[in-house]
Parts: C-alpha cells; sequence; structure tokens
C-alpha cells in the first residue's frame, strides 16, 4: 500500500525565512484563483483580432469544452489556442501580453499563494498557457525566475495557431518540463 504525502495548504505555509528557498508554482488555480484560462483568451482574441476574433473563438468554446472535459485537457486548449492566435502577429500577442494582460491577472491574484511565492528566492511558475501569453506579467509583475509554457509555433512573425514539441503542458509533459529544467546531472 503506498503511502499518500499531503502538504498544508497555503495559507499554513510560513513565508519568512524563504529566501533561499525555490517556490515553482502552477498558474490557474494556484497562483490565480480563478481555475478557467478562457477570459484571458478572450481578451487576447478581442485585443488583438477584434470582434470577429472574439466571435470565432466563442463559436469554438463548445466544441473546446466538451474535449476538454471528455477527451482531454489538451485537446481543449489546442482548441482554444489555435482559435485565438492562428495568423496574428507575435508582435502584436506580446504588446497585449505586456499592456493588457496585467491588469487582469493581477486582479485575480491569490493573495496567500503571492505571499508565499513573493517570499521565496528564486521563483518559477508552470503552466499549460502558451507561455507568450503569460510571460511578461510573471516575469515583470511577479518577479519569476523561469516561466514554464506551453510554446505556440509561429512561421514568418506570425502565430500558426498550432503548439511545438511536447505540446500542451499538462501532467506528464507538465512533469518532464520541471525535471528538464532542474535537472542537476548532465545530460
Amino acid at each position: 500500500m503506498a503511502i499518500i504525502t499531503t502538504f498544508p495548504t497555503v495559507d499554513k505555509c510560513a513565508s519568512i525565512g524563504r529566501e533561499k528557498h525555490t517556490a515553482v508554482a502552477d498558474m490557474d488555480g494556484t497562483l490565480l484563483r480563478g481555475r478557467s484560462s478562457f477570459p484571458y483568451f478572450a481578451l487576447v482574441a478581442f485585443e488583438v483580432g477584434g470582434i470577429l476574433r472574439l466571435l470565432f473563438l466563442l463559436l469554438l468554446s463548445p466544441l473546446a469544452g466538451l474535449l476538454y472535459y471528455f477527451v482531454s485537457e489538451s485537446a481543449g486548449i489546442k482548441v482554444l489556442i489555435f482559435a485565438t492566435f492562428a495568423g496574428m502577429k507575435v508582435a502584436d500577442i506580446e504588446s497585449v501580453a505586456r499592456a493588457v494582460l496585467p491588469k487582469f491577472y493581477a486582479s485575480d491574484l491569490h493573495p496567500e499563494t503571492w505571499r508565499v511565492f513573493s517570499a521565496c528566492g528564486k521563483r518559477c511558475v508552470l503552466t499549460a498557457n502558451p507561455r507568450i501569453m503569460v510571460e511578461a506579467f510573471l516575469k515583470d509583475f511577479l518577479g519569476a525566475d523561469l516561466v514554464l509554457g506551453t510554446e505556440v509555433a509561429t512561421y514568418k512573425g506570425r502565430a500558426t495557431g498550432f503548439v511545438k514539441s511536447p505540446g500542451i503542458l499538462v501532467g506528464k509533459n507538465k512533469a518532464d518540463a520541471l525535471r528538464k529544467a532542474f535537472r542537476t546531472d548532465p545530460a
């Protein structure tokens, strides 16, 4: 019989004396109170692509939800990424990620998680969200040293809407990315 180790909830964690510690946190449901990234995808779709892109995302969102809950989390997120990013200029996505998204991410920040995360000397965020969408906020506003997120494929300065290998950072892909980032043995 395997022993299951449970950790205390973040509100029971001390934030004092953690300057030499490394914090690794997920974004949705951990650093952010909300568990859904859909509102942030919708913001990017509207700010970069206008109302037509937002409508396209809204039309595909039921399919994304069905795939997410009944097929795989990865499949649902891929639909959101495609509907939001396909054909967009990378520079436009980065601009919205720097100028618009931080206000909304900051308002959803979990105060107890932030208290512990900010007390640590090194900070890493691991997320299924596209790195291009979250990195500016996480590094510039939360002081993250490392952001591991899903990589969106690009071609000639535009997002293709597809994701690079290893795919969406969920499950095994997320664990593998974390192991690779913190590998201490020469590989």
